[in-house]
């Protein structure tokens, strides 16, 4: 049996990581749906399994891996972005951030220090700002 499924496996796409991702989404929405009783939830769930399948057994390859391509890379954007904003919340007692009025860089520079003069190590900018 495990042959047979390797046989009929060949040449196809596979699992990757937006598939996980849909099948998770699909299950979360179907619990979703299953609390508030709208149908329209179990619809998109059922959409979003019909395209993970599809996904799964498809024969174009190319097409499936630049789809994965730009999933993890929007993934890894938002990943960083959640980083950067648990990074200052842990720091808030320690550290103030703020941007550069010249080229929007994001300085991090130590709390109660009172006025100090900020120098952007990117454009150069010198600007004074209280901590």
């Amino acid at each position: 049996m495990r042959e047979k499924l390797r046989r009929f496996m060949a040449g196809r796409y596979g699992v990757d990581a937006l598939n996980q991702f849909l099948s998770i989404a699909s299950i979360a929405l179907l619990l979703v749906a299953l609390v508030s009783r709208l149908a329209l939830f179990t619809w998109v769930a059922f959409a979003l399994l019909i395209w993970c399948n599809y996904r799964t057994f498809s024969r174009n390859i190319s097409r499936r891996t630049e789809e994965n391509y730009k999933f993890c890379t929007l993934k890894d954007r938002l990943s960083g972005r959640l980083g950067r904003y648990r990074r200052m919340w842990a720091d808030r007692s320690t550290h103030r951030y703020y941007r550069c009025p010249q080229c929007r860089q994001q300085l991090r520079v130590p709390r109660g220090r009172g006025r100090i003069e900020i120098s952007c190590p990117r454009c150069g900018t010198r600007f004074i700002k209280k901590t």
